[in-house]
Formats: structure tokens, C-alpha cells, sequence
């Protein structure tokens, strides 16, 4: 019985052994190769040997080379560039799968490579032509495969078994590539892929603002909230005195969480480095909003206002302030009619007359996002009896 047992051991692996003779003589297209290999992938035995792995990489990559070759005489096929990129990916998982596998313990015990030389050399005669298939993917807007292509092209750099085989790369070059695969997975909404290409950017002296904005706003998008104050705080170390976004976002993080002494103990610190920074003022009269202290708030804003008064945010929430201010009162006014009026227009009126010379210029300067200044003129109209104008900013609102 256990000789038949052997026998009939043999006979299975000689069966998935002749499959590997009959894909590798085949030479037909790669699709073809698999087809007659998928039994080998999940035989315990033949799914072992890289030799599996490294006929259909091998007839990927040839496929690739021909395609490549008629590209060179101008005679690329339509969808060529297309062609040789998948080639190139579906050659490389099968190449990096058989390196995975491709160990073969001797007599002795001792550990031997057989094949991952040759494909080593096979990847590395090809590394140039990731990056090239990557692009095509970008232009193609699939994005996924343009972020792989990336993955494997930048791949080769940090493994050691490809050191001296491939062109060496400026870390310039390579951060710039790593950017580059993070607007990529960014794209194909692969959030965590993304924030960790922008990390290797950044490892390689990639420091350009648009990092830190486009890790931000990928941080955000991904709800991960200590990615968003990583970089942010950065960011604002770096360009902070140009842009205070940076700053915003930390702040409202720390709203979220209602960590209000954090939020304060950082724009205090973000004044005293720089008190004529406006933008801090409005951030500051936002936290105090938040904690539902108006006048501290509105105290803010003009601060801001009078700082820069073409700062439209700062314009914006300043009439607001004194409308709301306005409605405060008007809730504390007499009831009767002639007592009302008369505090009306010597306590209310003002305010909102007051109010619509900032909320005018909030709108003036930045038409497009001025929604919450129309809002506000609108009822401010309304309560001035001013329908002419009450009209126009309806005109302005498209209603």
C-alpha cells in the first residue's frame, strides 16, 4: 500500500510537472500560459516552485518586449501603451510571487536561490519602463494602476536585492515619484495609501506647501484626525506666515473633540509669534463663538477687521455679529408698538445699518463664497423696510 502511495504521488507531480513543460513550450499569449498553469498555482507541491511563478512572467515580459519593439519602428498596435503597461503589471506580481518562493534546501540544509538571480535581472532591465507604464495609467485615469506601476518602479529602490542592478535615483527624483503615487491613490479614493506615499515623499526631502495641503486635505477626507494634525503642524512650521489654513485645521480638530483649552493655548501661542496675523483673530472670535461667547467673539472679528480690512471671512463674521447682536436686543424690546419703534431706531437700526457696510464689502470682495453675508442682508432688509435692496440681494442669491 505505501508503495502505491508513492506511485501515486509521483504520478500527481508529474502531472503538474508536465504542465510547466507544457505552458513553458507553448508560446502562446500570456493569457493562454495561465490558463494551462492554474492547476499548478494550488497544487501543494507545484505551487511551490518559483519555476510556476516565472513562465507566465516570463511570457508577460515577452509580450511586453514585442509590443515594445514595434513601438520603437512606430508601429505600435491601438491600445499598445495600454497593453504593455498590464503586461508589465501581471509580469511582475508572477515575477515577485516566484521570488517569494524561490528557496530550495539542499542535503545539507543549506538554503539556495535557484532562480531569483534571473529574475532579478529580468525586473531590473525593466525598472525604467514602471514608471513609464505608470504615466500611461495616470493619462488613462486608472488611477489604481498608476499608483501600482509607482509601487513597484519605486519598489525596486528599497530593496536591497536590487542594489547595483538598477540606475540609482536621486532621493529628489524619488520623493517627486512618491507625490506623485499619492495624488494617484488619492484619486482612486485608496485614503491610508495615499497618506503613506506622502509620508515617503516627504522621507526622500520632498517639502513643497502642496504636500502638506494635498496630505492635509487626504487626512481630512479620511476622518483620521492625527494625520490631519501631523500635517498641519508641519505645515504651518514650515508655511504658516503665508497661509494659516494649516493652523484652521488644527484648530478644528481640536473643536471637534471640544478640546477648547488646546485650541486656545495654540492661537495664543500663533498671536504672540506673530499679532498682526488678522486670519489668527477670526480663528480665535470662532472659538469663542464656539463656546457661545458673543462678545468676545465679535471683539475678535473687529480685531481682525481692522487689521485687514479686505479679509472678507473677517467682514463676513463681523456684520454677522452685529446682527446678531441686533436680534438680541430685539428679543429684550418693548412690546408695545410705539415703544418698540422707538427702540427700534435708536438700538437696533444702527446695528444692522452698521452691520451691512461689512457684510456689503464681504461680498464685494469675494462674490462666490459670500452665502452666509447675503443670508444675513437679506433679513437685514427685510427689517429695514428697504425692499429695493432686499430684491437685489435676492438677484445676487439666483432666487
Amino acid at each position: 500500500m505505501a508503495a502505491v502511495a508513492l506511485v501515486a504521488g509521483a504520478s500527481a507531480l508529474s502531472a503538474q510537472t508536465q504542465l510547466l513543460k507544457q505552458a513553458e513550450k507553448s508560446g502562446g499569449k500570456p493569457a493562454d500560459v495561465v490558463k494551462i498553469l492554474t492547476p499548478a498555482f494550488s497544487d501543494p507541491e507545484t505551487s511551490k516552485m518559483s519555476q510556476t511563478y516565472m513562465i507566465p512572467a516570463n511570457a508577460f515580459f515577452k509580450e511586453y518586449d514585442e509590443l515594445f519593439g514595434f513601438k520603437q519602428l512606430g508601429k505600435t498596435p491601438e491600445g499598445g501603451d495600454k497593453k504593455m503597461s498590464d503586461d508589465l503589471l501581471e509580469g511582475y506580481g508572477y515575477y515577485m510571487k516566484a521570488l517569494s518562493v524561490d528557496t530550495v534546501v539542499d542535503a545539507k540544509g543549506k538554503v539556495k536561490a535557484k532562480n531569483s538571480g534571473k529574475i532579478i535581472n529580468a525586473l531590473s532591465g525593466h525598472a525604467n519602463d514602471f514608471n513609464n507604464a505608470a504615466l500611461t495609467y495616470w493619462e488613462l485615469k486608472e488611477y489604481n494602476n498608476a499608483y501600482r506601476a509607482w509601487d513597484a518602479f519605486l519598489g525596486f529602490y528599497e530593496d536591497p536585492r536590487f542594489k547595483g542592478k538598477i540606475v540609482a535615483q536621486a532621493d529628489t527624483v524619488l520623493g517627486e515619484i512618491y507625490f506623485n503615487q499619492a495624488l494617484a491613490a488619492w484619486q482612486a479614493d485608496s485614503l491610508q495609501n495615499a497618506l503613506g506615499a506622502f509620508a515617503n515623499a516627504q522621507s526622500k526631502g520632498y517639502g513643497k506647501k502642496q504636500l502638506y495641503d494635498y496630505a492635509m486635505s487626504v487626512a481630512s477626507l479620511a476622518k483620521d484626525q492625527d494625520a490631519v494634525i501631523k500635517w498641519a503642524s508641519e505645515g504651518n512650521a514650515k508655511y504658516g506666515a503665508e497661509d494659516p489654513n494649516y493652523l484652521g485645521n488644527i484648530i478644528n480638530v481640536y473643536l471637534q473633540n471640544k478640546e477648547f483649552d488646546k485650541a486656545f493655548n495654540y492661537i495664543d501661542k500663533a498671536i504672540a509669534a506673530e499679532p498682526g496675523n488678522a486670519q489668527y483673530y477670526v480663528i480665535k472670535g470662532i472659538l469663542y463663538e464656539n463656546q457661545d461667547k458673543k462678545p468676545e467673539a465679535k471683539e475678535m472679528f473687529f480685531k481682525a477687521v481692522t487689521l485687514d480690512p479686505q479679509n472678507q471671512q473677517a467682514n463676513s463674521l463681523y456684520g454677522a455679529s452685529l446682527c446678531q447682536e441686533a436680534y438680541k436686543l430685539s428679543d429684550e424690546a418693548p412690546t408695545s408698538a410705539a415703544e418698540y419703534q422707538a427702540y427700534f431706531d435708536s438700538k437696533i437700526k444702527p446695528l444692522f445699518i452698521e452691520a451691512t457696510k461689512y457684510l456689503e464689502k464681504a461680498y464685494t470682495i469675494d462674490p462666490e463664497n459670500s452665502g452666509e453675508a447675503l443670508r444675513y442682508l437679506d433679513n437685514i432688509y427685510y427689517n429695514l423696510h428697504d425692499e429695493k435692496m432686499q430684491e437685489d440681494v435676492k438677484r445676487r442669491q439666483g432666487l
